[in-house]
């Protein structure tokens, strides 16, 4: 078959050799070089695995990161994450990998992206509108004068004084007199 081969492309027996060498030089090569070849075959340590998983959450549970949660479902999720890092995927692999499989919940914060950049816009808006206010209400309380001023309408049960009476205050006194 190798003599078909060589009749058929016009390669002497020493091009073909040489060929094949390269190739197989090129292929040993790529795979010493290829990403993670290096830790393909040892098992990654626990700091390993819980160093992804720290920055993992749980989506079934609320608020509960993946490295401390203690379901069947969490175990089986590092068990992938030591899986994936054995394998030579990076940190950030497996954290999107996840992030497709689960949704973005599994990160633990919004992203900042959309609609969903408002969580983490609002409250920032909402503590400057808040200190804001707190200023102007506290300049205005230092600027009013700090005895109360007394008011033109009288309190229940108290007679009116003299000296500041409405002109419609006064004509309604007179029409529930003369009602009398």
């Amino acid at each position: 078959m190798a003599s078909r081969f060589v009749s058929r492309f016009n390669l002497c027996a020493s091009d073909l050799a040489r060929t094949l060498v390269w190739l197989a030089a090129l292929l040993v090569l790529a795979t010493l070089l290829a990403p993670g070849a290096t830790t393909q075959g040892q098992p990654p340590t626990l700091d390993e695995i819980n160093a992804v998983a720290r920055e993992l959450y749980c989506p079934l549970c609320n608020g509960v990161r993946l490295d401390t949660c203690e379901l069947k479902a969490c175990e089986q999720m590092r068990q992938v994450i030591s899986d994936r890092l054995a394998a030579g995927v990076s940190k950030q692999q497996i954290k999107d990998e996840f992030v497709a499989q689960y949704g973005p919940i599994v990160l633990g914060e919004p992203p900042r992206q959309g609609l969903s950049l408002l969580a983490w816009v609002l409250p920032v808006a909402a503590l400057l509108a808040g200190a804001g206010w707190l200023f102007y209400t506290a300049r205005r309380w230092t600027r009013q004068p700090a005895a109360a001023e007394s008011s033109s309408t009288p309190v229940a049960g108290q007679p009116a004084p003299q000296g500041d009476v409405d002109p419609y205050l006064a004509q309604v006194e007179a029409d529930l007199a003369r009602l009398d």
